[in-house]
């Protein structure tokens, strides 16, 4: 079997790894990757170290601040799909240093 990009990463967070940079890489909508990932995070029973608990729970905001319809999101300060991405990419490099 050929190593894949995240063999060497830490198990726990693989799943979170694969689903945001499935996301980032245009393989996922912001729709598809909110309900994907707000149901991984919420059903998590992980006891996560601080750090990327931190960088996760963070991508928990910002995929809870997520809003597709324009007018609703103009008016509660949402983020747009692009925004969404935007952050996923900062988190899958937090996630990146602390456990890739």
């Amino acid at each position: 079997m050929a190593d894949v990009w995240w063999s060497s990463w830490v198990g726990v967070v693989v799943p979170y790894a694969v689903l945001i940079r499935r996301f980032v890489d245009g393989g996922l909508t912001a729709d598809e990757f909110e309900v994907v990932f707000l149901r991984l995070y919420k059903l998590d029973p992980t006891e996560w170290p601080a750090d990327l608990f931190g960088v996760l729970d963070t991508l928990f905001a910002d995929v809870d601040a997520y809003c597709p319809d324009e007018r609703l999101r103009a008016e509660v300060g949402g983020l747009h799909a692009e925004q969404l991405r935007e952050r996923a990419v900062i988190a899958f490099g937090k996630l990146e240093k602390l456990a890739g």
